[in-house]
Order: structure tokens, then sequence, then C-alpha cells
């Protein structure tokens, strides 16, 4: 028994706990050499470097079930073999990760730009530079208004998870400039939802230009008019001609009030060129 080391002990040199000795031993993964009458479990020094080595691969997020596999025949190609099979997983879930991480900052981006806009004049035109961006959309279903509204962002959100892009930043609608400049601005309206540019693309990708954009905050439904025609008279007035689509990007929903407020924080985005 001198020879031998005790389940408690075991445990404690390898940074682990008796039940999972236990389970091992219960699902063949690492045996003891003796177990007495009372169930209490011994090991003996030679199987150190095997518990090691089972820890280690654990750390490492490899299943018990491969790793009992890999130590009934171990060798050193089939460790090479399992270490870059476990290698290859986690470069997938770091990079699963950093795009989730990159979603919760577009998203911090834009929740943090709607709590300072809060204290900016609805009706208060300005200028804002914006890289280029890409989004999918799909086409209002009419008759514009509310409800359709709703069923037409679920059309977007099922584009988006039926492709393989990953939302990002934000959604809203995009207003065509040929309606803009016929003042018909519903004709061909479409909501949009921000993807990341590396998403691949599809016949409902879009692609939005790097622009010097003229902005201004609204509460207001995507589909009401009036501010998008304060700001093309804005636009007019100060010598600028509008340069592509406008988009109504949804900064803060009808989820963010507790009054009876019906209306959404948004920011249209208009791309502006100087009038030659």
């Amino acid at each position: 028994m001198d020879d031998l080391i005790p389940i408690s002990e075991m445990a404690k040199l390898h940074g682990i706990s008796r039940q999972t000795l236990i389970y091992y031993d219960e699902n063949g993964i690492f045996k003891p050499v003796k177990v007495e009458d009372n169930g209490y479990r011994y090991y003996s020094r030679s199987q150190i470097p095997f518990l090691r080595e089972i820890v280690f691969l654990k750390s490492c997020g490899i299943s018990l079930k491969e790793i009992a596999g890999h130590l009934k025949d171990r060798t050193p190609a089939g460790e090479i073999a399992l270490l870059k099979k476990q290698r290859r997983r986690l470069s997938d879930e770091i990079g699963r990760l950093n795009r989730m991480k990159d979603a919760i900052n577009q998203r911090l981006v834009l929740y943090e730009d709607a709590e300072e806009a809060l204290d900016i004049r609805t009706d208060a035109p300005f200028l804002r530079t914006f890289e280029k961006r890409k989004a999918i959309f799909h086409p209002y279903i009419k008759p514009i208004g509310r409800e359709n509204l709703h069923l037409t962002m679920m059309e977007v959100w099922k584009k988006v998870a039926d492709s393989t892009s990953m939302p990002c930043g934000g959604f809203g609608t995009i207003i065509r400039k040929e309606d803009c400049l016929t003042r018909s601005f519903q004709e061909g309206m479409a909501s949009f939802a921000f993807v990341y540019p590396w998403s691949g693309d599809t016949k409902d990708t879009v692609t939005i230009p790097a622009a010097e954009c003229a902005c201004m905050y609204k509460m207001a439904m995507p589909y009401d008019t009036e501010p998008v025609e304060q700001l093309l008279a804005w636009i007019d007035l100060n010598g600028y001609i509008l340069a592509g689509d406008i988009i109504d990007v949804c900064l803060l929903d009808t989820t963010f009030y507790r009054s009876k407020e019906d209306n959404d924080f948004c920011m249209l985005q208009a791309p502006v060129v100087k009038k030659e």
C-alpha cells in the first residue's frame, strides 16, 4: 500500500476532484489499480503520466470519448493528428466568438450614438461621413403600414438566417433615390439589416457605398415621409444634391420606451455631393 496513491491524493495532485476520478473509473476512461471492499480507490505511480495526459487533453477541450480512444493506442502520430484536429476546432470557435464580439461592438456603437443623439434636435440636419456597408433587404409588403412593416422585417431576418451572413449594426429602411426625386417615397421602399462586409452576397444583398451624408435624427416611423421632405429641403438649401438612396437607420425601437410612444428613434442618412 505504501507504493499506491489514494484517490484523494491523486485528485489533488492533478487539480481535479475525487468525483471526477470516480467518473473516469465508472466510464472506463482511467481505472485504479486497486479498489478495496469499501470502494476506496488506489492508483500506482506509473499511472500519473496517463492521468496528466487526460487532464491536459481535457483542458484543451477534447472530449473524453476521443481521449479514451486515443489512450488505447497512443502514438506520436496519433497525438499530432488529435491535437491538429482540436486546433482546427478552436480556430473555428475563435472565429465564431470574434464575430459575436464584433456584433456586440457594432450594437454598442449604435446604442451609444443613440444615447448621445437623444440630446440633439430631431429637426437639425448635419453632415457625417460613412464607410462602405453591406445589407440584406426585402421590399416593403404593401399596403405600407405598421403591421406590414413588421412582416417585412421578418422576411429580412429570414433572408439573413438563410444566408452565410451575420447581422450587425442595426436595421432600417431604404428609400430609393429615384423615388425621392419624384417624391413618390414609398414606391420602392425596402427594409434592410446591416451585415458584415465579409458576408456572402445573395440576390438580396445591397452594397451601400462610402459617402458623405446629410443626416437628421427623427422620431417617426420609416414610412412617414415628412422628415424626408425636410431633409431634402435642407440638402437643396445648402447647395447639395442627393447622390444615392437614403437609408433610414433605426437607432432605438419602441421596445426602449416605457411611455406610449409609437414611433422609432431613427437617423436619416442621405448621400450628397456639392452642386457644381
